[in-house]
């Protein structure tokens, strides 16, 4: 390992090159040769030819294959890291910034209704009260708050606490090699949970469970002092206890798209899921890449279009992720399931964008969701209206982006400032955007059967540019190893 680095995640002296990292990995897939060459290629830190920078969506899954335990995911984000100190980020980046006015939340909150916003305002207010226990909303929660509006929570709803501005206890920055960012965050996560006393934190999300019990602790040496719990394993708890009592089995055909990080905290979540999932009805179908090789959803294809040549273009960040979406979206496709069950409000959200794209008749629930129905609680269930909110917003972004500056610096996240607010002139562009997208020019069969139609054209070509730079790359790779031996 070089000595540019300030972490050390992985463990080269462990790491034999066998690549069975990088050939099982669900997303690259390479034969075993190209594995070893790829690994290799990585540790010398030949960032230009690694056709693992180009393609990794962070999915984490090479860590917990690996046969030696050598952390090779940590050996990709220390690459990250290096390649993000040598440049800035693209501007399409503010998306994921808390403190960026043109962030996700804070331009998706433009077009949520004032039960949504209330709901948000009081979550961030119960941040400033000593609390011994905490039901932890998430930042990809917040782009979600209806989901919290039933009475199955009503036991933890005084408990419900988070702000955006927390930036998932650092997992974002973490995702694309902001190290020192997120060790950062992660201490004033653990000064600001200190202070209030908690001793109890439930979390809507395993984003940031895992931040808690496993990314935090040890990659960085923060340890927290409360127990963590998810809140799927509460609400299964009350399944098998008869406080939550099933009125109607559901008898439903489902798949459930397992998580990138619910491969931490001992892989709790999928058995978690499946488990609801049996006790209210369901069976579940199960997509080729599931559990431990789940893909990722899609969202993180954007990390590795933040590197390398192309990494200003916006253009190139979107098609990226809409392949990586459409890629799970079609998995799930093809088990003729009913429906898609999503533990994590973000991959909920972003799923339901590429639901609405391509014009998929595959339902996407949140298990919660399912429960409520099963249960006799309708839930309010507005995936599909909050994706066309999020396509407003990002509409926005990309528009912003041919007049401003093509890349940023990022700024420290303070987490106890709130979001900035819309410009003015952002905020009536959303909402502008956003009558467009609800209206009946677009919310008709014509033009969303177009819409899909063209979606799904462009992404086939983009798939087609990616395997030419896959071969192009490993050819190079390849060509270099034959004049090393020569």
């Amino acid at each position: 390992m070089d000595a540019k680095s300030d972490f050390r995640f992985f463990d080269q002296d462990a790491c034999d090159r066998c690549g069975i990292c990088f050939e099982r990995c669900p997303v690259l897939e390479l034969p075993q040769d190209e594995a070893r060459r790829q690994i290799d290629t990585l540790i010398r830190g030949d960032t230009d030819a690694s056709l693992v920078l180009q393609r990794c969506v962070t999915c984490n899954i090479c860590d917990f294959i690996c046969p030696q335990h050598a952390n090779p995911f940590g050996l990709i984000l220390e690459r990250y890291y290096q390649e993000g100190k040598k440049r800035d980020l693209p501007y399409i980046a503010k998306f994921i910034f808390p403190n960026e006015p043109e962030n996700m939340w804070t331009t998706t909150r433009v077009l949520m209704g004032e039960d949504e916003l209330s709901l948000l305002r009081s979550w961030e207010e119960n941040l400033k009260r000593p609390r011994k226990e905490i039901l932890l909303t998430g930042f990809y929660n917040n782009l979600v708050p209806y989901i919290s509006q039933t009475s199955l929570l009503d036991e933890l709803k005084p408990a419900i606490a988070g702000s955006d501005s927390m930036f998932g206890m650092g997992e974002d920055a973490y995702r694309i090699g902001l190290l020192d960012e997120a060790e950062r965050l992660g201490r004033l996560a653990k000064e600001k949970f200190s202070a209030m006393g908690v001793e109890k934190m439930y979390c809507f999300m395993v984003v940031e469970a895992c931040m808690f019990t496993d990314v935090l602790p040890k990659r960085f040496g923060i340890d927290f002092d409360f127990d963590v719990e998810l809140l799927d394993s509460w609400i299964l708890d009350r399944l098998r206890s008869g406080k939550i009592a099933v009125n109607d089995k559901l008898n439903m055909k489902v798949t459930v798209h397992d998580n990138c990080c619910g491969r931490y905290m001992d892989g709790i979540l999928p058995d978690t899921t499946r488990e609801i999932m049996q006790r209210i009805g369901c069976e579940v179908v199960e997509m080729r890449h599931t559990r431990e090789n789940a893909l990722c959803c899609g969202w993180a294809g954007t990390v590795p279009t933040l590197f390398g040549p192309t990494s200003g273009n916006p253009f190139h960040t979107l098609l990226n992720l809409l392949q990586s979406l459409y890629l799970r979206l079609q998995e799930a496709e093809a088990t003729g399931a009913d429906a898609m069950v999503v533990p994590c409000p973000g991959c909920y959200a972003f799923l339901s964008l590429i639901k609405v794209l391509t014009n998929s008749e595959l339902d996407i629930y949140l298990p919660l969701e399912l429960v409520q129905i099963a249960a006799g609680e309708m839930p309010v269930h507005r995936n599909e209206e909050r994706a066309w909110d999020i396509l407003a917003a990002t509409t926005n972004l990309v528009l912003k982006w041919f007049f401003s500056p093509k890349r940023f610096s990022p700024r420290p996240v303070e987490i106890e400032k709130p979001l900035p607010e819309a410009g003015r002139g952002d905020a009536a562009r959303i909402r502008l955007f956003g009558r467009l997208f609800h209206g009946v020019v677009v919310q008709n069969p014509i033009t969303r059967s177009l819409l899909a139609s063209a979606v799904k054209t462009v992404i086939a070509a983009y798939r087609v540019y990616l395997e030419a730079k896959k071969r192009k790359t490993l050819g190079k790779i390849a060509d270099t190893t034959w004049k090393k031996r020569g």
